[in-house]
């Protein structure tokens, strides 16, 4: 359905309505830049109170929206499970788990995670680690018994044995994490490993990756699978919700080439050093300009290297003085004296240099008034080519030298313009998309009474193919394909709970690569989840570019990330589910690069009181009670070992739900399989294991129904071209005709394509004509 175009006076209110949004959002920027003085230094004197009054306590100074929304009932546990093939070896995963995690040490020789044995505390509403407490590994290392209730441990019963498990509360006495080995009983050999670990290990100093501690073996890029270019793999559109600026990039680039070139230039033209027949005269006042310009250059060259690779806590820092004496020591290589410096005016004003310096004056404009009429004409003629053609082809005029630069000029304006225009559009959007959506009838999972306790389920696999086959048929990505099962199994649950379905339910999105979870941070856990996370989004919605770090954290290419606020309609169709989450990403780019700032620097939690924080984030999570994340991975990628030689078969990933959240959904991409992971507060069981029931039904009806469409399309078109099949007369039939035909049925019946098995015509017998006699 085409929408209705909007009327003027219905485009000047939401034109004025933007106008007063975006004032109001400038306005309050002196209030937050007030605030985040106010809060830091506040921050700052309670902290030194409690560090003087609790020393043997290291209290953690940088809060997070995980933090903010701690409480002892709720608590931010993440949960990952995976499925491994093989004999079940305790000692052996005990040994790796000691060596590369618990007991691994850093270049300084220095335990490289030690919070691991470190007690989580609060003291005053704020959390503190305290290292004076006995660390027993057999607390953390635990094997599980093989038996629940009274039953084996098995494929039928996992399910409930893990949420049992998860709904458990850490011990207060030792540090907030598990790792938890479940033998299982089945037709082959495979068992369970279930890791549980406080949110505050992942973030600050000494923090580790989730990857660190699930013991996987690293995939180098250059081991991965590149997909063909003709292959169809629509990417997720969470995954872009920042736009990409091309032209600004690429001048930048061009500006550094340029620069770069003319400094070398000016090096190779001034500096004795590079050029010895630079000093064979006395220096003027603008070579000698020139010289102490290149000496601070180099003496702050050297500095940043000697910075960047010493010991900070072992040497003195730069200061004033020793830029000074290494500028001293860079002028003294240069033979640049006192003496020369003195006399350098004398030797620019010489008199003897007049006569020649007015006659060349002379010279060079009575040349440029004979040329400068051929120049003119070169000009218009490579400006015309440049019109006509798109480049110009006369070598010797200053269109040729910087058309392409004015061209790159001309877009980068257009892209900055287009990023001012994001900007001014940003706060009303944000208040319209997100606390003013309409969120319909209250339903269950808004009003229900929390209790803190998490209940885990999970879906069974379903083919990846099968997903992006039916992602190519109806032109939509295979994120649109996994919401809508979404909603299909939250109509499920509400429809199970008794309660009236909802017209739409507000739901928070978010996508991570699948590296997020494998790869080992090396002790920079946190550093290494913005370089993946909020960095890059950030970097891309301001269009600046920002230096980066003393330590650069990983960097494995990842997506511009975000969040985005959708309003999902239980039951939607696959293409308005597409519809939905499309707009939501055009127009929540602001959501997005907040969330980036908050991930990077910190933004809400730094400039806003944490109890006011606190509060927005629980009035908002009432609203959105839903969350759901995706973890996307590479097409093509195999099952992943463990680093004592096991395969990986599954992996289940929880991101546990707070505030007033009461459900959590994570989509995981592994391998060739997608999977449902649901986490919800125990207050909903036992209608949390119906979505991830409902989810890979409605998948698998999904695919089914346009595999049949495709079918009948294709047996159509056959029947319209009027094919008529050879006749083949049974002798002619070779012996191997039925193997042969087996071989084509199973071939065209692979997932690789869209392309149905064609539809068998048989032929009619031949008509005979009776000849009268």
């Amino acid at each position: 359905m085409i929408a209705k175009r909007r009327g003027v006076r219905a485009r000047l209110v939401d034109e004025f309505y933007t106008y007063c949004a975006f004032w109001i959002a400038v306005s309050a920027l002196p209030v937050l830049a007030v605030s985040y003085i106010v809060v830091r230094v506040s921050k700052y004197l309670w902290l030194k109170l409690l560090s003087s009054r609790y020393p043997h306590l290291e209290f953690i100074w940088t809060d997070t929206v995980r933090t903010l929304l701690d409480t002892h009932r709720n608590q931010g546990i993440i949960n990952v499970l995976l499925s491994v093939k093989g004999t079940l070896d305790p000692e052996q995963i005990k040994n790796h788990l000691t060596d590369h995690v618990i007991n691994k040490r850093d270049k300084n020789d220095g335990l490289m995670f030690p919070r691991l044995r470190h007690q989580l505390v609060s003291r005053w509403g704020n959390y503190a680690w305290d290292p004076s407490v006995v660390f027993r590994p057999e607390n953390h290392f635990i094997v599980a018994s093989a038996v629940y209730r009274g039953r084996q441990v098995g494929e039928h019963n996992i399910q409930e044995y893990v949420s049992d498990i998860v709904s458990k509360y850490f011990a207060s006495d030792q540090s907030p994490w598990q790792y938890i080995v479940i033998p299982c009983v089945s037709a082959e050999p495979k068992y369970y490993i279930l890791v549980r670990v406080h949110h505050l290990l992942l973030s600050g100093k000494k923090s580790l990756n989730i990857g660190d501690l699930l013991l996987m073996e690293q995939i180098n890029p250059s081991d991965r699978i590149i997909v063909s270019p003709t292959e169809y793999t629509q990417q997720s559109p969470l995954t872009q919700l920042s736009p990409s600026p091309s032209a600004i990039p690429e001048l930048w680039g061009k500006v550094n080439e340029n620069l770069s070139n003319a400094w070398n230039e000016f090096v190779s033209e001034y500096d004795p050093v590079e050029s010895p027949r630079a000093l064979k005269t006395l220096p003027g006042a603008f070579h000698v300009a020139g010289l102490v310009l290149i000496a601070t250059v180099s003496a702050l060259r050297e500095l940043n290297k000697k910075s960047n690779g010493r010991d900070t806590s072992s040497e003195a820092p730069v200061t004033a003085l020793t830029l000074l004496a290494a500028i001293q020591r860079e002028c003294n290589r240069r033979n640049l004296t006192i003496p020369k410096i003195i006399i350098s005016p004398l030797i620019t004003a010489d008199p003897r240099k007049w006569p020649g310096m007015a006659i060349g004056a002379i010279f060079t404009s009575l040349r440029q008034f004979f040329v400068l009429p051929l120049r003119v004409r070169n000009e218009l003629i490579a400006l015309n080519e440049l019109r006509s053609c798109g480049h110009a082809r006369q070598p010797d005029t200053l269109t040729w030298k910087y058309a392409e630069l004015a061209q790159l000029c001309v877009a980068a304006v257009s892209e900055a313009c287009q990023g001012v225009l994001e900007v001014y559009r940003a706060p009303a959007r944000l208040w319209t998309d997100t606390i003013g959506a309409d969120d319909g009838n209250r339903h269950v999972l808004q009003t229900v009474s929390l209790c803190g306790r998490k209940v885990t389920a999970w879906s069974r696999p379903v083919p990846r193919a099968g997903v992006e086959r039916a992602a190519r048929a109806l032109d939509v990505s295979s994120t649109d394909i996994a919401l809508f099962a979404v909603t299909e199994a939250l109509r499920a649950f509400f429809d199970n709970s008794q309660s009236h379905s909802p017209e739409t339910v507000l739901t928070t999105a978010r996508a991570a690569h699948e590296d997020f979870l494998y790869t080992f941070a090396e002790g920079h856990g946190k550093s290494y989840k913005k370089s993946q996370t909020g960095v890059h989004l950030f970097r891309k919605f301001i269009i600046i570019i920002i230096s980066a770090t003393r330590r650069p954290p990983l960097n494995i290419g990842l997506p511009h990330l975000g969040m985005v606020c959708l309003s999902l309609t239980p039951g939607a169709s696959p293409r308005r589910v597409s519809a939905v989450v499309r707009r939501a990403c055009e127009r929540q780019r602001a959501l997005a690069a907040g969330w980036a700032a908050q991930a990077r620097f910190g933004a809400l939690t730094r400039a806003i009181p944490s109890p006011v924080a606190r509060l927005i984030l629980n009035l908002v999570s009432r609203r959105y009670a839903l969350s759901y994340a995706e973890i996307d991975a590479p097409p093509h990628t195999p099952p992943r070992q463990t680093l004592w030689g096991q395969e990986v078969d599954a992996v289940v990933y929880w991101r546990p739900p707070q505030a007033n959240i009461s459900m959590s959904l994570t989509v995981i991409q592994y391998a060739d399989t997608v999977r449902l992971a649901v986490m919800a507060d125990a207050r909903l069981v036992p209608s949390h294991i119906i979505p991830a029931t409902r989810w890979p039904t409605a998948i698998e009806q999904l695919v089914a129904k346009i595999d049949q469409e495709i079918a009948k399309i294709t047996a159509r078109a056959h029947l319209a071209a009027g094919t008529v099949p050879q006749i083949i007369t049974p002798e002619e039939v070779p012996s191997t005709s039925v193997e042969s035909q087996e071989d084509t049925e199973d071939a065209e019946d692979s997932g690789d394509t869209l392309r149905p098995p064609p539809t068998t015509a048989v032929s009619p017998p031949p008509m005979r004509r009776r000849i009268a006699n």
